[in-house]
């Protein structure tokens, strides 16, 4: 490689930007430096375009030709567009580990923030991702973890198929790395890297392109940790991680029990009832900041858990072959009952203590709990408009329009017409869900436009896979139904 050439690479011997503004002796490790590690400080690194060495990328390149002379001869170094030998596995090492570093800078600064709520506490945010970098460096299941989602998120941005086929292969180090950990780990229920890597690699499948279908094992395999680390002795949570790996874990379920409402074959997954409930009796108990706002200690779910185990039950009865019978109706209609007055009357589902400061972002996790109720509410009512436990069953598919006067669905249109020009609310994937199954609700053109413009809007803010299979399902359902573009 000439001098030209290596001057105009990426800089690696800058030192992170933590360590520099300290002016302290960066050890230069990445994602994260021994010295951040040690002090638990963010680090935080140039951007790619800051690691160009602005002297030389006005200048055009100019090599030099290569003489007669020189025939024949073995290179020292590279001459004209010629690469030498020798130098070639030198180059693929540079260029894969500034490639990998830029692709890890990407998963800190852009896309780890799309994955947890938007007022969860502090301790949440930074101490998964200062974990994710310590552990990163160690294992090989979690650095390639955190490259393929990151990877993929890339492509979308970019329109990149290279990216793609990179976090495809990141995807695959990772399974492998992860085989070679759990076969020479003990007490998997402590190792917090595997842990990671599987959460890693189930939202991969969810966010991602591709690995779809893998949701499922990896779901399985980080139920069986959280049930080895939390359900054998007293239920209790002692560290902000561990709630928000339940969290996550639970929010997944929902996500993967849901599925899609068109689905005629959905994702090969049972679903668990005594984890839930367990899961759901420990949040409970086990509050890391007793006196604060729900949406202070929850860094993943935010609405009340026990909306998404209804909205569940009630997905499971309205495309049951087998009619739900009158007395689980009841029960439940019990249930939602209490949920429907908390809307109806406006109450608030959570109260700041004297401590926090009211922000606009609050907002997001009342309505979208009220998004819930409002759901559960209309799929309660088709079920029991069309119930008869003589003859009828439910119907297969996915809801039916909802007349345009329902109390539900005027609430729906206004909570959502409230938040059409906000980006902080399309960013947040609390609302994804139910912005997609309320979409099934809508009989208006005007409706059914509100409910496409936010989940296109989510799309461009997020770029999450999820998105583009609930605006896929829905457009193919609006087009049958006569509401297509």
């Amino acid at each position: 490689m000439n001098s030209q050439s290596q001057r105009q690479r990426l800089r690696t011997k800058t030192g992170c930007l933590t360590c520099r503004n300290r002016r302290k002796k960066c050890d230069e490790q990445a994602p994260m430096c021994g010295r951040c590690a040690l002090s638990g400080r963010r680090c935080q690194w140039p951007t790619s375009a800051e690691m160009l060495d602005r002297r030389y990328t006005s200048h055009k390149s100019r090599q030099p030709k290569t003489s007669e002379s020189n025939e024949g001869e073995s290179c020292p170094a590279s001459t004209g567009s010629e690469i030498c030998l020798l130098s070639e596995a030198t180059a693929h090492r540079v260029i894969t580990g500034d490639l990998e570093f830029v692709i890890s800078r990407h998963f800190i600064d852009q896309y780890y923030g799309l994955l947890l709520l938007p007022n969860c506490h502090p301790d949440f945010y930074h101490g998964w991702i200062n974990e994710i970098q310590v552990l990163m460096v160690e294992h090989k299941s979690l650095h390639y973890s955190v490259l393929a989602n990151a990877a993929s998120h890339l492509h979308f941005i970019e329109a990149s198929n290279q990216m793609q086929e990179l976090a495809l292969t990141y995807y695959s180090k990772a399974l492998r790395g992860l085989s070679t950990l759990l076969a020479r780990a003990g007490q998997l229920e402590n190792h917090n890297g595997i842990l990671m890597s599987v959460m890693l690699l189930y939202l991969h499948g969810c966010m991602g392109r591709g690995t779809y279908l893998d949701i499922p094992r990896h779901l399985n395999a980080a139920s069986r940790v959280l049930t080895m680390r939390l359900f054998q002795t007293p239920l209790s949570i002692g560290r902000p991680f561990d709630r928000l790996a339940v969290e996550s874990v639970l929010y997944q379920i929902f996500l993967v029990a849901t599925g899609l409402w068109s689905d005629e074959i959905p994702l090969d997954y049972d679903f668990d009832a005594d984890f839930w409930l367990r899961a759901e009796r420990l949040l409970d108990q086990s509050v890391m900041f007793p006196g604060q706002s729900n949406s202070l200690n929850s860094p993943v779910l935010g609405v009340p858990v026990p909306l998404f185990r209804l909205a569940i039950s009630l997905k499971q009865m309205y495309q049951n072959a087998v009619p739900p019978s009158e007395d689980s109706l009841e029960q439940v209609r019990g249930e939602v009952e209490i949920w429907e007055a908390m809307v109806l009357c406006d109450q608030e589902m959570d109260m700041l203590s004297p401590t926090e400061q009211l922000n606009h972002q609050h907002s997001y996790y009342k309505s979208t709990s009220y998004l819930y109720v409002l759901i559960i509410s209309l799929l309660l009512d088709q079920l029991s408009e069309t119930h008869n436990p003589a003859t009828d069953e439910p119907r297969p598919g996915p809801p039916r329009m909802a007349p345009s006067d329902r109390w539900q669905i005027r609430k729906a249109i206004r909570i959502l017409q409230g938040y059409k020009d906000d980006d902080g609310w399309a960013s947040c994937f609390m609302g994804n869900w139910p912005v997609y199954t309320l979409g099934f609700f809508m009989r208006t053109v005007d409706d059914v436009n509100l409910t496409r413009t936010e989940l296109q809007r989510r799309w461009n803010l997020t770029k999450f896979t999820q998105l583009a299979r609930f605006s896929t399902d829905l457009e193919n359902t609006w087009t049958r139904r006569g509401l297509g573009p």
